[in-house]
């Protein structure tokens, strides 16, 4: 079925910012309290977001430091006693994926308090945010560019208490508007770079073979990959190259509105465990096993010829030929045992990878035992 939908506004580069503040004052003129969330760094007083801050200065604008990588039920806690009693009417977020999900998942729990991590554990896992009338509104301004934040409805908290992953999820998640400005990607560190383009080249590629993937979503998933074949390789002549940010940021933002309709598969559920028990880079991890899921897929592909060609290759080896070329020139291991990775716990990566929503979204059944095998064969 070959329909899609996405609600948010979509501003793009420096050019765009005074309209987006217009839209801002369109569509928020009563607004007084506003939760700004950052990455910290002074990111707020970059000169490319000075017309949105200008805004701000005439609300009542609370500021708060989200310095945190892949927020947990724990990290839900602390943000929510030091918000406090504030009762914010907007969510501005300006950071990386971790911020945009720490306001997605304020804007689901605000009108909740919660006293213990459990609480926030139970309010998440039993989907009681969904009874609530009204979230909050945000706005997402991405500094990274990868992870689609910023287009999506869902936000990712992790429970390492647990060894959990959960998704908040809702329809009134989408962010109410984004403005992406690719200089503020300038000063990412190059690693932080290479993982959230490798995030987004997952996210453009399981859009693709989705069991819900659609006309319009491969598009949008071509074009990204195209974009990230062509730069990424490049960056690190230039990462300060600004032309080469905004293709990379254009591809995020594709990527992104690609896996906002159909999720993402088998590569970002068995990511996961990967990140949650080695500490591997999200998009690193996401990335180590989608040439080995892409073979396994091979048959279910609809027009494979043409995403072949989108990775500017000739078959599957060449795609596996690409990506480990992206891992030689930044100097990222291919290699699970690098990251303390061993026999034995590769069945207990295999047992906590088949995430409800993920895994059963890829286009052909992965059975443990052959899970296992690809994954002994990367150590």
């Amino acid at each position: 079925m070959n329909q899609f939908y996405n609600p948010v506004a979509v501003s793009f580069g420096a050019a765009s910012a005074e309209a987006f503040a217009d839209l801002f004052n369109k569509r928020y003129p009563d607004i007084k309290r506003v939760l700004l969330l950052t990455r910290g760094a002074g990111v707020e007083k970059s000169d490319c977001l000075q017309s949105v801050m200008n805004i701000l200065s005439l609300k009542e604008t609370t500021l708060i430091e989200v310095t945190l990588n892949n927020p947990n039920v724990a990290d839900i806690l602390k943000l929510k006693r030091e918000i406090g009693p504030l009762d914010y009417e907007l969510i501005v977020a300006i950071g990386g994926g971790s911020v945009m999900d720490a306001a997605k998942v304020l804007s689901a729990l605000q009108n909740k308090t919660y006293q213990t991590v459990a609480e926030v554990r139970e309010a998440i896992t039993s989907e009681r945010y969904r009874e609530e009338p009204y979230f909050t509104p945000w706005i997402g301004i991405p500094t990274t560019s990868g992870t689609g934040s910023e287009v999506t409805c869902w936000a990712t908290v992790w429970d390492e208490e647990y060894g959990s992953k959960y998704s908040v999820t809702d329809e009134r998640l989408y962010a109410s508007a984004t403005l992406i400005l690719p200089e503020l990607t300038v000063t990412m560190p190059l690693r932080l770079s290479v993982a959230t383009a490798l995030d987004a080249l997952c996210h453009a590629t399981e859009a693709y073979w989705s069991v819900h993937t659609n006309a319009i979503t491969r598009v949008y998933s071509l074009q990204a990959i195209e974009r990230i074949q062509r730069t990424l390789p490049l960056l690190i002549e230039q990462p300060e190259n600004l032309v080469w940010r905004e293709q990379l940021s254009l591809a995020s933002l594709l990527a992104g509105l690609a896996f906002s309709n159909t999720r993402t598969t088998a590569c970002h559920s068995i990511s996961y465990p990967l990140t949650m028990l080695y500490g591997i880079d999200h998009g690193i991890a996401a990335s180590l096993t989608l040439a080995s899921i892409m073979r396994h897929n091979l048959d279910a592909l609809i027009e494979p010829e043409k995403l072949m060609q989108a990775f500017g290759a000739a078959n599957v080896d060449e795609v596996d030929n690409f990506i480990r070329s992206i891992y030689d020139i930044y100097g990222v291991s291919s290699r699970l045992s690098q990251y303390g990775a061993t026999v034995e716990g590769i069945r207990n990566i295999v047992s906590l990878s088949y995430t409800k929503g993920r895994m059963d979204n890829n286009p052909v059944e992965i059975l443990p035992e052959e899970l296992e095998r690809i994954l002994v064969s990367l150590l």
